[in-house]
């Protein structure tokens, strides 16, 4: 795909792709419905059946081109994620049914060849009804790929990728080191959070350990920048609210910190939910907590980063994804249960200094 890429100047080859599906699977049925009204003559029959074959190899070939194109994109907003999500099961579904099709009219043609005193008339129409549904696929895929670069910016410019977000609001609610105002609000549920070393008062408010969790967590009272927190053990930090389809992001300061860190989402008062871990052995996971036992959905080593490392987790349906320094780093599949709460996941011991943290919801329209 690289080689391919370097003969355009477009971002990713997908969308000098995805046109031709989109146009041959339209035309494959037109000169298919042809051949029914002129059975007497062969050509729009031969051709149809070449172009189900061109239709299918050109869904697969955006298909795959799409993959590589999305899993090479930045951040993005989590509304976008949920697009991208939808695309992309779309997308699969629209492949899988073109192939099918292709496959029935090529099986249609060999029997042909055998028995040249049959027409194979009940594949012919059994492919034309999966070439319609694909058709149709066809349609629904590309309304939201359009969505994607139209309304969201998705892969058009880097200033476009996260939209504005909604109007936003001050929390009106201030402790003794006037944390309050650091935390922003915004009109979709979701927050942004740029604590300081003075915002002690936030811990147990905006910031609150799971119970049950035998770990210690203090505030460090020394200056720094953003809020510093002492822990040993094993804890979740839980932020306010519960969210399910969502992009959680957190900034952090580790350089005091050994062990594993964290993003979770979707836990539950018992510990379970989705974590996003970067291991203490340079590795990041993706892993389903479910009664005290994890499974892997995804995992890989971790990329370079400084003391101060940024990451991101998002959930869009079945889609789950761990970001790090603004870089996709693993993309994993499965249920993640409920809306729960979200937060960092720590196990170690040291000092960690919460820079920013944030959740933005997605909003459907």
């Amino acid at each position: 795909m690289d080689f391919l890429s370097s003969f355009t100047s477009l971002p990713n080859i997908h969308p000098a792709l995805v046109h031709f599906p989109i146009a041959l699977a339209f035309t494959a049925l037109l000169f298919e419905l042809l051949s029914l009204i002129m059975p007497r003559r062969k050509w729009p029959e031969n051709l149809a059946a070449v172009l189900y074959a061109l239709a299918a190899t050109g869904a697969l070939a955006a298909y795959f081109a799409g993959r590589e194109a999305a899993e090479g994109l930045k951040t993005i907003s989590a509304e976008a994620e949920m697009v991208l999500a939808r695309h992309a099961d779309l997308a699969l579904w629209t492949t899988v049914v073109l192939v099918c099709a292709a496959l029935l009219r090529t099986l249609a043609v060999a029997l042909k060849a055998r028995n040249p005193e049959k027409r194979m008339g009940v594949l012919r129409i059994l492919a034309l009804l999966v070439m319609i549904s694909g058709a149709g696929l066809v349609a629904l895929t590309a309304d939201l790929g359009g969505a994607l670069v139209f309304r969201h910016g998705v892969a058009v410019a880097s200033e476009r990728i996260v939209p504005d977000k909604p109007e936003a609001s001050i929390s009106p609610k201030t402790g003794a080191d006037d944390f309050g105002k650091r935390l922003v609000k915004s009109a979709d549920g979701g927050f942004e959070w740029h604590p300081t070393a003075s915002d002690g008062a936030a811990l147990g408010t905006v910031i609150t350990p799971l119970s049950g969790k035998e770990a210690s967590v203090a505030v460090v009272p020394e200056p720094g920048v953003g809020l510093g927190l002492d822990i040993t053990g094993e804890s979740f930090l839980l932020l306010p609210g519960k969210f399910d389809n969502a992009t959680l992001d957190a900034q952090l300061d580790l350089t005091g910190f050994k062990g594993t860190v964290g993003l979770a989402h979707h836990l539950t008062a018992q510990g379970d939910g989705v974590l996003f871990i970067l291991s203490a052995r340079k590795r990041v996971s993706l892993e389903r907590r479910y009664s005290g036992k994890d499974k892997v959905l995804d995992k890989a080593p971790a990329p370079p980063s400084g003391a101060v490392v940024s990451l991101r987790t998002t959930k869009a349906g079945h889609h789950l994804k761990g970001f790090v320094d603004g870089k996709l780093v693993l993309h994993g599949h499965g249920a993640s249960g409920d809306a729960g709460r979200s937060g960092l996941y720590v196990n170690g011991r040291g000092v960690i200094r919460i820079i920013s943290m944030g959740v933005n919801p997605a909003v459907r329209h």
